[in-house]
């Protein structure tokens, strides 16, 4: 897949299958979105180009507000990689783009920039300052423009509507098992296994401390998860806990992820790994002797090696 910084700088030499957004996430909404653009530009014959981008636009209209994503830059376009995408262009967001309307967007930026033959939309796009997504309007506009225009509806994941808002607010409850029928895999982090305070192994529970590195990464609500770590792309049953790990430290600002990896003992310091999270087991407690912490760890292993087992079986 090609990227491209900014859509003054794509240069196509054939026509092109468009759709925009921001797809935090890539969730199952998201994922009918880019069937139907990868479908329609091979049939067509067109390149198969997502538009999206950085910064994220809440964080240049809400200076100041705290945003969290589902995914990284990074994850996002190696996920648009997997299902595709032919072309990934990266447009920089800022107030000044943020007032062009919908239809210079449309025609000058898409149609004359990316050569734009069809553009493939979700139910709820909107484009430019005027905020226009209704596809009558749009088509009418296609029409005048040479592009053609085809809405995808939504996906339901149950009685409602996938959404990357319903997916953050699932992970920040520490709900994985709808999150994952949200997203249509597993929730997951990816950090670099870095030295911790080596308390665990003192206890007989090793853990692998991670740094994600991004602070704008969603993380789950504090407490004890299941998950599966993958290390060397073999993938190992874990317990991973996310929070200040009140028994042994004081400092209840800062948040660890510690995976303790069960029945694995290589020294994995520096090494990128990738932690899937699949199920929350219980809240963070402070518990009041080591011997209790070291207990309810062990209740807590049998809990994951159960639910592993069950999503093997």
């Amino acid at each position: 897949m090609e990227i491209v910084e900014g859509i003054e700088n794509y240069h196509p030499d054939s026509p092109t299958c468009v759709t925009v957004g921001t797809f935090d996430g890539l969730h199952i909404g998201h994922r009918k979105i880019m069937d139907a653009l990868v479908g329609i530009a091979r049939r067509e014959r067109l390149r198969s180009v997502v538009v999206t981008f950085d910064p994220h636009p809440r964080q240049v209209l809400a200076p100041g507000a705290e945003v969290k994503f589902v995914l990284t830059r990074d994850e996002k376009a190696e996920m648009f990689a997997t299902l595709g995408v032919d072309v990934l262009v990266v447009h920089p967001f800022s107030r000044d783009f943020a007032a062009i309307k919908a239809k210079d967007f449309l025609v000058d930026l898409l149609c004359k920039q990316v050569q734009m033959r069809h553009l493939v939309k979700g139910f709820n796009n909107h484009f430019g300052c005027d905020r226009l997504s209704d596809v009558d309007a749009i088509r009418v506009l296609g029409e005048q423009n040479g592009f053609a225009v085809t809405q995808v509806d939504a996906e339901c994941c149950g009685s409602v509507s996938a959404s990357s808002t319903l997916v953050r607010r699932l992970i920040m409850e520490g709900n994985m098992d709808d999150v994952a029928k949200v997203l249509g895999y597993q929730f997951f982090v990816e950090g670099t296994v870095v030295h911790g305070r080596m308390i665990g192994r003192t206890i007989g529970f090793p853990t692998a401390n991670i740094n994600i590195g991004d602070p704008s990464k969603i993380l789950p609500r504090p407490g004890a998860y299941v998950a599966t770590v993958c290390v060397d792309a073999a993938y190992h049953p874990a317990i991973l806990n996310i929070g200040s790990n009140p028994t042994v430290n004081n400092d209840s600002k800062k948040v660890f992820l510690e995976a303790h990896i069960i029945d694995f003992d290589a020294d994995i310091y520096g090494q990128l790994i990738k932690v899937n999270i699949l199920h929350r087991i219980r809240d963070e407690v402070a518990f009041g002797s080591i011997d209790e912490l070291r207990a309810q760890l062990a209740r807590d292993r049998e809990v994951a090696l159960s639910v592993i087992a069950q999503y093997a079986s």
